[in-house]
C-alpha cells in the first residue's frame, strides 16, 4: 500500500489509524512500485517505467532492436503458416500484458 499526501499531519494519522487494523511496515520513501520509479525533486514527482521496459526486453532478448512505428508492414494480412513452427504464446502475451 502506498499512503501520499501533502498534509503530514493527516497522513501521519492515516498511517497510525491503518497501523492498528493491518500488519504494515514502513518501507521509507516510495523508489519503485509495480513496474513504476518514482522520482522526487524539489517541486515534481517523475513517474518512469524505463527500468521496467528494459528489463523486459532484456528478458525476452530483444534489448538490440530499433523502435518501429508499427510492428508488421502495411497492408501485411494475417493467417495461419502451414510451415510456421510453434509461436511462444507466454512470450507474446508477457511483452503486451
Amino acid at each position: 500500500m502506498v499512503v501520499t499526501g501533502n498534509n503530514p499531519p493527516d497522513q501521519a494519522a492515516l498511517e497510525n489509524y491503518l497501523s492498528k487494523e493491518f500488519e504494515m511496515k514502513d518501507l521509507g520513501s516510495l523508489k519503485y512500485f509495480f513496474g513504476i520509479e518514482v522520482l522526487r525533486c524539489k517541486f515534481e514527482i517523475f513517474l518512469s517505467q524505463r527500468k521496467y521496459v528494459f528489463d523486459l526486453l532484456k528478458e525476452t532478448s530483444m534489448t538490440g532492436y530499433k523502435p518501429v512505428s508499427t510492428p508488421l508492414a502495411e497492408g501485411m494480412k494475417l493467417g495461419i503458416n502451414q510451415n510456421q513452427g510453434s509461436i511462444d504464446k507466454g512470450r507474446y502475451q508477457r511483452l503486451v500484458g
